[in-house]
């Protein structure tokens, strides 16, 4: 697991998932506003990766399918339980997950985004 050299930053990638029937509307909102915590706190979303809607493995709150969204970013510890206890309380958001980063993952993201900029 890696710190940020800006002392007490952590990595942290993040997927959730939403219902399928939602509006562009609300998926955009959620989606705004998870990001808004994020740099609200004093964080930065390093990268953010839509994956669409997915079958899932098994039924979640009677539904089949459901939207992905993978999140990368880096903030201070307190900052991804804030994001998970907001997005509990939403109705639209069936599962989620935030796992820290290593520093090898870290690396490869990094090298990732400088490879986009050439």
């Amino acid at each position: 697991i890696a710190k940020s050299p800006k002392g007490g930053l952590m990595y942290y990638d993040f997927l959730y998932i939403v219902q399928p029937n939602v509006t562009d509307e609300e998926f955009d909102t959620i989606l705004s506003d998870v990001v808004s915590r994020i740099e609200g706190s004093g964080g930065k979303l390093l990268k953010s990766s839509i994956w669409g809607k997915k079958q899932l493995a098994y039924p979640i709150k009677k539904y089949r399918q459901g939207i992905y969204v993978n999140l990368f970013y880096e903030a201070n510890t307190t900052v991804p339980k804030q994001i998970e206890s907001f997005l509990a309380l939403k109705d639209d958001i069936l599962r989620q997950m935030t796992v820290k980063m290593l520093k090898k993952d870290i690396a490869r993201l990094t090298q990732g985004e400088q490879n986009a900029n050439n």
